[in-house]
């Protein structure tokens, strides 16, 4: 069985929530992950991100607060294989979704 490890990371941005969840679902996309889910009911967003070196899955939960939306994103990687030692799978699957963002 594999070990999994996650991290999270917090940040605001301006524009309305149906923006928002737009502006991510374009990154996810962007940013090569696949199933991408929108749950719109909820304002969250999953995906996976599979790629040679690493292999984990993303979650972004939007929330309002006094006109910006708040992204919490939370991703969950392999981390037992001997990439995860020169880097973190969990640092390359966020950056991949902010720098589309």
């Amino acid at each position: 069985m594999a070990i999994r490890k996650s991290k999270e990371e917090n940040f605001q941005i301006s524009g309305s929530l149906a923006e928002v969840i737009q502006k991510c679902e374009t990154a996810l996309e962007d940013g090569n992950f696949t199933k991408i889910n929108v749950n719109k009911t909820i304002n969250q967003l999953t995906a996976n991100y599979k790629k040679f070196t690493v292999w984990g899955k993303i979650k972004i939960t939007l929330t309002e607060d006094n006109g910006k939306i708040n992204i919490h994103s939370q991703s969950t990687a392999n981390a037992d294989n001997i990439y995860a030692l020169f880097s973190s799978p969990n640092d390359k699957i966020l950056k991949q979704f902010k720098s589309n963002l």
